[in-house]
């Protein structure tokens, strides 16, 4: 039995720290090879349906963004000579975040959330601002023309109601179309950081289609500003598909990939925070989004673009902005499945590790929230819980490992005295029944090693990007959600484990390769968990060290059975 579990747990965990050099995940095939011989590569690939929030095929001529760049009017269609209309600036205070919008498009320009501060060297709090540009950018796409709404001066009208609630109108005449686009920015903390968006095109007839452009990137907000680069993503969700995400290091300068709807929403992420826009229920879903991979001056990318089109039916759009935390429960309650914009797991493990994911996190908003407690404790409450509840079945599985031991000898005997191979698994069979032990008790060894496996998968994926254990301290400990800075709850756990193996191995019979993995699986063990989040160390620590006294019973247990000599 000792050998499988080491061997398992070994294989399980390193599994974790090299799964994504080993399966990196799947880029998403270029426009240009979804549709080969039509000749338009960015052409809009979108099903004909007046329903099911369906976006009809473009009529010929009306081309995505990867397209249409080039041949974008600027202002009313006229051209601009360089000169940019002067823009002014509204701000509008809510008690999660503070909103700006520019009267150059019509379109926010800065968000900043007040309840997070900015870990990185800028320091301050978190801003959501991409220099030089705004935070959304739209593009109007007719049978005619393509208009660039970011280059149009728009007027403001401003109003607010008697809850304090307020809607910024902006506007604008683009060529020989009247664009007004509203948005509502609610005071209750409900709806905290979100912005419903309502826009209406006058002169425009169908098929036209509104292009909304997302940040090219986001500030880093940790200390870690590499690592936050490295989580840079464009996120989006299929309407009958799970979330998939695309980092920025997985795009080629200048490659672009078209990745077809319809979709509930799409977003740009970092480590811990999030701006989205998603589709309504009553407005059409957005068919499609062009990802476009940026210039890099580095090894890390950190910028790239990303065109979402949706279609303008009736001279009206809709949606709503999301620019705030990654915060597990607040985004559950956006619904849409906006909880899953990091996804758990990678694409090839998302179906599995996702759902766990979820309700571990869960468990410890819960356990957090009612028992009034730290995560650093809510975590070492986990951790023994789990190795309680998994008590019974350890306790069977360990005595069956017992009652095997004791077997072995009459085993080998029959194996022995019978050389024909059905005599021989007659007289082993007869052996199991006599002892009441099933023959497959070998096989259900690894069972109590590889149980609590899941939830320590879920707790990795969950300290890669969970707000909530961001600057939680606990002891010594300033932060639960990077590494232990004197690595004291690596070497800790590795004792623990090692004490596990040691315990475990005590009047047991002799046996070198178990004996070696007890001396070595806890070393490795140290080094994959070292620079790991000190909470996913936490956890871990406190289950090895509440299952000792079970393994101190079953040593005893098995000392009292072995014969004197």
């Amino acid at each position: 039995m000792d050998k499988r579990f080491f061997l398992a747990l070994f294989l399980s965990l390193v599994a974790i720290a090299v799964s994504q050099l080993l399966f990196p995940p799947p880029k998403s095939v270029p426009s240009n090879q979804r549709n080969p011989g039509t000749g338009d590569s960015s052409a809009v690939k979108v099903s004909s349906s007046s329903t099911d929030n369906a976006i009809s095929p473009l009529p010929s001529g009306i081309q995505t963004p990867a397209s249409a760049v080039a041949r974008t009017s600027p202002v009313g269609g006229k051209p601009t000579n360089g000169v940019r209309a002067a823009a002014e600036t509204t701000v509008v205070s809510t008690a999660k975040a503070i909103y700006k919008f520019s009267s150059l498009g019509g379109a926010p320009v800065s968000v900043v959330v007040r309840e997070y501060k900015n870990r990185s060297p800028a320091g301050g709090l978190v801003e959501f601002v991409t220099p030089g540009s705004p935070l959304l950018g739209y593009r109007l796409i007719t049978a005619i023309d393509t208009v660039d709404l970011s280059q149009v001066p728009f007027t403001l009208a401003r109003t607010r109601s008697s809850t304090g609630d307020e809607t910024l109108t902006y506007n604008g005449s683009a060529g020989s179309h009247t664009v007004s686009i509203s948005y509502a920015i609610s005071q209750d903390t409900s709806a905290s950081y979100l912005v419903r968006v309502n826009g209406r095109i006058s002169g425009v007839q169908s098929p036209a289609y509104l292009i909304s452009e997302l940040p090219k990137t986001l500030q880093p907000t940790e200390a870690d500003t590499a690592g936050d680069h490295r989580t840079l993503a464009y996120s989006f969700k299929p309407q009958r598909d799970h979330a998939r995400s695309v980092l920025f290091g997985s795009l080629d300068p200048g490659e672009k990939t078209l990745e077809a709807g319809p979709l509930s929403w799409v977003a740009i992420k970092n480590k811990y925070f999030v701006f989205g826009i998603l589709s309504l229920p009553n407005s059409p879903l957005f068919s499609e989004v062009t990802l476009t991979g940026g210039p890099r001056t580095s090894k890390i990318a950190t910028n790239a673009s990303a065109g979402v089109v949706q279609e303008v039916r009736g001279g009206a759009f809709a949606y709503e902005i999301y620019a705030g935390p990654q915060e597990s429960q607040r985004m559950m309650r956006v619904g849409r499945d906006f909880d899953h914009v990091n996804p758990y797991g990678w694409r090839f493990l998302q179906g599995i590790v996702h759902p766990i994911a979820s309700k571990v996190i869960q468990g410890l908003l819960w356990m957090h929230n009612r028992l009034n407690l730290t995560y650093g404790w809510v975590l070492i409450i986990l951790g023994v819980l789990v190795r309680l509840v998994l008590w019974p079945l350890n306790q069977s599985v360990m005595r069956s490992s017992l009652k095997m031991q004791e077997l072995q000898p009459k085993l080998a005997a029959a194996q022995k005295k019978y050389k024909d191979p059905v005599q021989q698994r007659e007289a082993i069979m007869k052996v199991y029944h006599d002892a009441g032990v099933s023959p497959f008790a070998g096989l259900t060894g690894c069972l109590p090693a590889l149980l609590p496996m899941p939830i320590l998968f879920a707790l990795f994926f969950v300290f890669q990007n969970t707000i909530e254990f961001r600057g939680v301290p606990f002891f010594w400990l300033h932060d639960i959600s990077v590494k232990d800075p004197f690595y004291i709850l690596p070497l800790l756990m590795g004792v623990s484990m090692y004490l596990l193996s040691w315990i475990g191995m005590r009047s047991a019979p002799p046996n070198p390769q178990a004996k070696m993995m007890g001396y070595m699986f806890p070393v490795m063990m140290t080094v994959v968990l070292l620079n790991m989040a000190s909470g996913l160390n936490l956890y871990y620590t406190a289950q090895n060290i509440a299952a000792l006294p079970q393994q101190w019973m079953i040593a005893r247990e098995r000392a009292r059975g072995r014969p004197a000599g």
